[in-house]
């Protein structure tokens, strides 16, 4: 792929933020919440901001200490333990990003 400058470049990054938008979309209508599952312990984990509130994307802040590898100083993360597969919870199962647009797309967007 050529280097993409200015307006283009603008252009195609606006495109792929609504693919990413819609697509998360489709997910959470179809009860997709996004989660975290650690493998070694076999524990699905939703994502949460720091402050507890369930978040619409992956994001660490929220995660329990104990997936806590490096925390900042202001209380962000900046690593988390290794085990870690981010996905999407629905009624209790975990599933992969991949998994989770399949199945949107063969379900269609029912809850």
């Amino acid at each position: 792929m050529g280097k993409l400058a200015g307006s283009e470049w603008l252009a195609k990054t606006l495109v792929l933020q609504a693919n990413l938008s819609e697509g998360r979309e489709a997910l959470h209508a179809a009860g997709f919440e996004p989660a975290f599952f650690d493998c070694v312990t076999c524990m699905t984990y939703p994502s949460r901001h720091a402050d507890g509130s369930p978040a619409t994307g992956h994001v660490l802040d929220g995660l329990p200490e104990e997936l806590v590898v490096v925390r900042s100083d202001c209380g962000r993360v900046l690593a988390a333990r290794a085990s870690l597969t981010p996905g999407y919870e629905r009624h209790g199962y975990f599933y992969t990003p991949a998994a989770a647009r399949r199945a949107v797309a063969e379900w269609g967007c029912a809850a």
